[in-house]
């Protein structure tokens, strides 16, 4: 079916010169029939006529009528619009063609049949109740001219709205009653997830579908999926979606752009950074540093210590997220403080539900691996360069693998959602393509998230580091470089896309003493001034599944969440890794760096007996003056990171837009605001 749609491409009528129309059929008929071939070995959907995406064509699709016709023609091969039919009120989800051939690209191919025998975990998520009131809630909490606005909710206040026992109680009793060989394995606190094991076989004769072992060869990881399943009727009234079916764990890079790989440091004569910052800064030309944030955006220097603003700034507490096998160096963070001035009273403990414990830290690995600390040394030294004084937790999950989005999302619920105790502040540097989340994933984030919203904790998130195509631009089908844009389009990055996250952007300009521009791995205004290309490019774009919020209106007019929200310097940061200096880009360096700020405005509000900031977007919308945002109105994010493919994208532009979002923050403006307010 996929073949017969990319050969009718080659009659269909298009908008506009009929060049564009030809060039448009020409690219889309190449990326289905690379998908065609992508899918030969991928396991069909087995659930039913629901799970299929091509047979899914509804009708009155606009996609699914004559090619030929003068209405049928402009999308018939637009595969953003090839949605399954929903022909019953199960729950059902498949991989779709589209994401199956992202894994493919991506290493992932299918190994076996799984045996029936084998033990396998799924997680299932419990349908909730109150998520109407709940979202009500929370439209009063972060409504800045609601007489609620920030009068934010104790964890029992949450949890009386949206207390879900009951059906985490009938999710049990009907697996259990599904089969003897079912067991209860794990439930949430508050009745979001149930996880249950059985032997594979179960699994298939109860979400009627078949179980394969996939593998990555680069990464020697297996996992077992399954192509689609449909809920039975005994499952069907409790539960939304399952984890641990049709999820895989995110398409990613390797490392860090920039920085050397095991491979290169395992050779006699490698020698990555410099012994010294002078002498890195010296090589660059520039480099961004916590003395150059406070200088570029208005940031105060740390507080004296045993002074009363030092013990204001103490009072927060921002916490940053970690994965991938990634350790943060407590020597190295030391020599970070010693040359910039920083306190080194504060220190940062891996977390547990609570700031304790040290599990995730070490020295040894930075040394042997620097791709092993990069993002967390760089988390770790620009939050707190920023933001000194403040608690800071160091919040580990364990690298998914067979256990897919279920440990991460877990994790997340246990360690804050459910939490009586919450932080003000959570930087999230990692992201997926949006097409590879998940049903189920999506709606258990945009839950937490929303729960953490009503509770006061800001939620930031970089925006991603390859432009508006995500880092699916860097992955090849078939020798094909972008194939995927006429199938999927441009892809935003989650969870910076979720309505309840403020998505950070990059710039870069400010490392040389420049007006910033938007970060792009092809922005070249600044080499004739001492700069230098950047590796990365800032992200963004246009979600599909997170709608276009309110406080977005009026200022683009697509139907999806718009990203990023804001933007700092993302471009030659200088960073301690094995005592070694060296610079590395990202809005991964972005957003830890806002979440301190952040952190600085908690403080000061709380010393007022403010509430804290919370939820940000809102407010920001609805303030973006000049006084507060310097708009960024030069460059784009159309190419991906290290110079790779220049897939499409947006360009910068006056107001907010999908390359910087409304721009860099004016510091003191900022915290002026929310201290203006009750």
């Amino acid at each position: 079916k996929i073949s017969a749609l990319a050969k009718s491409c080659g009659t269909c009528p298009m908008a506009g010169t009929l060049s564009v129309a030809m060039a448009y059929c020409f690219h889309s008929r190449l990326a289905l029939l690379a998908l065609a071939s992508a899918l030969s070995s991928w396991p069909e959907a087995h659930a039913g006529p629901a799970t299929s995406w091509a047979d899914g064509l509804d009708g009155d699709d606009e996609c699914a009528v004559d090619p030929s016709s003068e209405s049928g023609g402009a999308c018939a091969l637009n595969a953003l619009q090839m949605r399954r039919s929903k022909v019953n009120s199960h729950a059902t989800e498949s991989v779709s063609a589209q994401h199956a051939a992202l894994l493919r690209a991506s290493g992932w191919s299918v190994a076996r049949r799984c045996n029936g025998s084998e033990l396998h975990e799924l997680a299932f998520a419990v349908r909730q109740r109150g998520l109407e009131s709940l979202r009500a809630a929370v439209a009063e909490l972060t409504d800045p001219a609601s007489p609620k606005y920030r009068q934010w909710l104790s964890h029992a206040e949450v949890r009386t709205i949206v207390e879900n026992q009951e059906n985490a109680r009938g999710a049990k009793a009907a697996l259990l009653s599904s089969h003897p060989g079912i067991s209860i394995v794990h439930e949430s606190e508050e009745g979001e997830v149930v996880s249950a094991q059985a032997p594979i076989a179960v699994w298939e004769q109860l979400l009627s579908t078949e179980f394969h072992e996939y593998a990555h060869g680069e990464r020697r990881e297996t996992v077992r999926r399954a192509a689609d399943y449909m809920l039975p009727d005994n499952l069907n009234p409790f539960v939304d979606a399952v984890l641990g079916a049709v999820d895989f764990e995110a398409i990613r890079p390797k490392s860090i752009p920039g920085v050397p790989s095991s491979q290169e440091m395992s050779s006699s004569d490698h020698q990555f950074g410099f012994a010294t910052f002078k002498d890195l800064a010296e090589t660059k030309g520039g480099v961004v540093s916590p003395k150059l944030l406070q200088r570029t955006y208005g940031l105060p220097p740390p507080a004296d210590r045993g002074s009363a603003m030092a013990l204001e700034d103490a009072a927060p507490w921002q916490v940053v997220f970690g994965t991938l096998g990634q350790y943060w160096s407590p020597s190295d963070r030391a020599t970070f403080e010693r040359q910039f001035s920083i306190p080194e009273d504060n220190y940062v403990r891996q977390m547990h539900g609570e700031l304790e414990g040290n599990s995730k830290s070490g020295d040894a690995e930075c040394r042997s691996d620097p791709n092993n600390c990069a993002e967390a040394n760089l988390d770790v030294q620009y939050m707190m360069g920023v933001s000194p004084w403040a608690k800071i937790g160091y919040w580990y999950t364990p690298e998914a693998k067979a256990s897919g989005m279920a440990a991460f999302l877990n994790d997340f619920m246990a360690t804050f959602v459910n939490a009586d105790k919450c932080p003000d502040v959570i930087s999230i540097s990692y992201g997926m393509p949006e097409v590879s989340v998940t049903k189920m994933a999506w709606m258990l984030f945009e839950l937490s998230a929303m729960k953490l919203t009503a509770r006061g904790v800001t939620l930031l998130a970089a925006s991603g580091d390859d432009g508006a195509a995500s880092f699916l631009a860097r992955k090849k089908l078939n020798g094909e470089t972008c194939w995927f844009v006429p199938l999927i389009g441009l892809q935003v990055v989650w969870p910076a896309s979720s309505e309840w996250v403020t998505s950070v952007g990059a710039t870069m300009g400010a490392e040389i003493g420049k007006p910033e521009v938007a970060c792009a791995s092809n922005e070249s205004i600044y080499l004739e001034d001492g700069g230098d290309l950047p590796l990365i490019t800032t992200g963004g774009g246009f979600a599909s599944k997170s709608k276009r919020p309110s406080w977005q209106a009026g200022h683009h007019n697509e139907t999806g969440r718009g990203m990023p929200d804001l933007s700092v310097a993302g471009h030659a940061y200088a960073i301690v890794i094995g005592q070694r200096w060296l610079s590395v880009d990202g809005t991964s360096a972005a957003a830890p760096a806002v979440a301190g700020m952040v952190s600085l405005i908690n403080a000061r509000l709380l010393a007022a007996g403010k509430p804290s900031v919370g939820f940000l977007n809102a407010l920001l919308y609805q303030n973006a003056t000049a006084d507060v945002f310097r708009d960024i109105t030069i460059g784009n994010n159309k190419c991906a990171a290290l110079g790779a493919p220049c897939c499409g994208g947006y360009d910068a532009e006056q107001g907010w837009d999908a390359v910087t979002g409304l721009g860099v923050p004016n510091f003191p403006k900022l915290q002026e605001l929310f201290l203006s307010l009750g």
